[in-house]
């Protein structure tokens, strides 16, 4: 199965719509919850570790504008620079996977390092 390039472009413009919508998410939680913010103690409550669970929400919120940029950088290379073409519907799928293995390590690394 196959896309066009102009469809695939306006895909990675929604992935990176929906990565800065959650890197604005963990940011917000990781400002919320700095020492003398009025937010911390209604967001954080009796958690065990806020400061891990800070450092974590920190680290996902820059892999977040990491694939924000790099799916903007891709749009405006499929809508803008390359001619219109067919392209396999497992590079959409490879890049997915790739997006979650990002998450799924960050989530692997924080419980080896407990």
């Amino acid at each position: 199965m196959n896309v066009t390039s102009i469809s695939l472009s306006y895909w990675f413009l929604g992935i990176s719509l929906i990565s800065l919508l959650f890197s604005l998410y963990f940011k917000n939680l990781v400002i919320k919850t700095s020492p003398g913010n009025k937010s911390r103690d209604k967001i954080i409550g009796t958690m065990k570790d806020p400061m891990a669970w800070r450092e974590k929400n920190n680290i996902l919120a820059y892999i977040s504008i990491f694939w924000t940029v790099v799916s903007l950088l891709l749009f405006i290379y499929f809508k803008f620079l390359n001619a219109s073409q067919l392209i396999s519907i497992y590079y959409v799928f490879a890049y997915v996977a790739i997006i979650a293995l990002s998450l799924i390590l960050i989530k692997v690394k924080s419980k080896s390092s407990e």
